[in-house]
Formats: C-alpha cells, sequence, structure tokens
C-alpha cells in the first residue's frame, strides 16, 4: 500500500511517498514538529487522515502484539 505524507512549508507544498504505514507516521510527525503545519497522510485510495487519525487506524491497529483482554 501507498502513502502520501503532505505539508504546506513556508517555501511551499511539500509532499513524500512510501509504502510502510511505520514510515509514513514517523515522516509525518518529523514534518509536523519541523515545521508546525498541518500534515496528512493520504492512502492509495484517496482517504486523508490526519495524524491521530492515521496512527489509530494502520500503526496502533491490534498489531503491536498484545492481545485483547
Amino acid at each position: 500500500m501507498k502513502f502520501v505524507i503532505s505539508t504546506n512549508t513556508p517555501d511551499g507544498p511539500l509532499s513524500y511517498q512510501t509504502v510502510s504505514p511505520k514510515i509514513a507516521l514517523a515522516r509525518a510527525q518529523a514534518l509536523a514538529e519541523r515545521w508546525q503545519q498541518e500534515v496528512t497522510i493520504q492512502d492509495m485510495n484517496g482517504r486523508v487522515y490526519d495524524l491521530d487519525a492515521f496512527d489509530s487506524c494502520f500503526v496502533r491497529s491490534g498489531s503491536d502484539g498484545v492481545a485483547p483482554g
């Protein structure tokens, strides 16, 4: 699955593409910290996520090895 990470910087729009959800989230968090701007992640189906929604849908979606209680 492909992900596009996007933000607007003082110099204009900036985007990156990756296939890993963990790398997408890490890149988005780094961009948000650096530019203090809204950062979004778009999946290959065109759905756009903010960082918290993406984290809960793709990164912390129960795949952390902890069995549901």
